[in-house]
């Protein structure tokens, strides 16, 4: 995929950050409605899903549409979008506040970063035909993150941050919108009992 082809890509991406803001800055209170929320989209989002997979006209148009954001093997499968907006739901509802919006920050900034610097600087190639710059550069913005968290200590964030790089660097056939936020969750919230 091309940089200016990413970078919109990773545009969007980065909007989807407003959710994890939003919701750290509600009322605990609120917890149940933010998942009801994220469950109504994701309901919405694989409905669409279904129709776009499974009707040549709604494929034909929504690549016109959006053709220039879609990767190959979305295609045939659900689209990063979707995979966010689950992950997003579980996330949610799996951990604590500081662990759920430090692992979706870690996804949202720390992949975009690494996909936007090791297109356009990255040198030395690792899995996947990710780089070494790319790594370190995710791994550098997940840390920094845990710095602005209140109630993480050291440690805790920067395992955190290892994993979530970790795992957006691993070749794993599951979409890394899915992976990189569930594991560093798991990471931390297991470190924090």
């Amino acid at each position: 995929m091309l940089l200016t082809s990413e970078l919109k890509r990773k545009g969007i991406h980065l909007a989807s950050l407003s959710i994890p803001i939003a919701y750290y800055l509600s009322p605990s209170s609120w917890s149940r409605n933010w998942e009801r929320a994220l469950l109504a989209s994701v309901i919405l989002s694989l409905a669409i899903e279904v129709f776009r997979l499974n009707n040549r006209r709604i494929r034909i148009v929504f690549r016109h549409f959006f053709g220039e954001l879609l990767r190959n093997h979305e295609e045939a499968s659900l689209l990063g979008s979707t995979y966010l907006l689950i992950a997003m739901l579980l996330t949610l509802h799996l951990f604590d506040k500081p662990v759920a919006v430090l692992a979706l920050g870690f996804l949202v900034l720390g992949d975009t970063v690494a996909a936007i610097v090791g297109k356009s600087i990255g040198k030395i190639r690792l899995l996947g035909g990710k780089t070494l710059e790319g790594s370190l550069s995710c791994l550098a913005v997940c840390y920094g993150l845990t710095l602005f968290m209140p109630g993480i200590p050291f440690y805790v964030g920067l395992v955190g941050a290892l994993t979530a790089t970790v795992f957006e660097l691993l070749p794993i056939p599951l979409d890394d919108n899915f992976r990189i936020p569930l594991s560093a969750g798991f990471a931390m919230e297991l470190l924090l009992r």
